[in-house]
């Protein structure tokens, strides 16, 4: 399913991925009571982030744009941190980036859109899981 450009289909879009990523999160949240009686909740590590990136891209089936994925993980991991997250999946080809900075897992990458792809080693495994499934 393509992102619409209809606003109320688009924030649908977010807030039912969001839903999703808010009930994981709030499962792999680290929470203890420390000697003084008070609830400390600690911050998530980076692999537990890259999942949760990870299962917001697999829920979607389709690029996310750069703007969305900033509302999806919003109040969950701040800018900066997310921006990093991507940057470290995509060195390491395991997601897509995509023109107009968009993210997309490689198996969810339009074949329309191959060509769209900035880190070439992502398309390559594109290219192969494709052909694995045809073969």
């Amino acid at each position: 399913m393509p992102i619409s450009t209809n606003n109320s289909t688009n924030k649908d879009f977010i807030n039912r991925i969001r839903s999703k990523i808010l009930k994981e999160y709030e499962k792999i949240q680290r929470s203890f009571v420390d000697e003084s009686g008070l609830s400390v909740t600690t911050a998530l590590d980076d692999s537990d982030i890259e999942k949760l990136v990870m299962q917001a891209l697999e829920e979607a089936k389709v690029p996310i744009s750069w703007r969305n994925l900033k509302a999806l993980f919003q109040g969950i991991v701040g800018e900066d941190r997310l921006r990093r997250i991507l940057n470290s999946l995509k060195a390491r080809n395991t997601i897509a980036e995509l023109t107009h900075t968009r993210y997309s897992l490689p198996k969810y990458v339009p074949d329309e859109e191959l060509n769209k792809v900035k880190n070439p080693l992502a398309m390559k495994k594109i290219r192969e899981s494709r052909e694995n499934s045809i073969n």
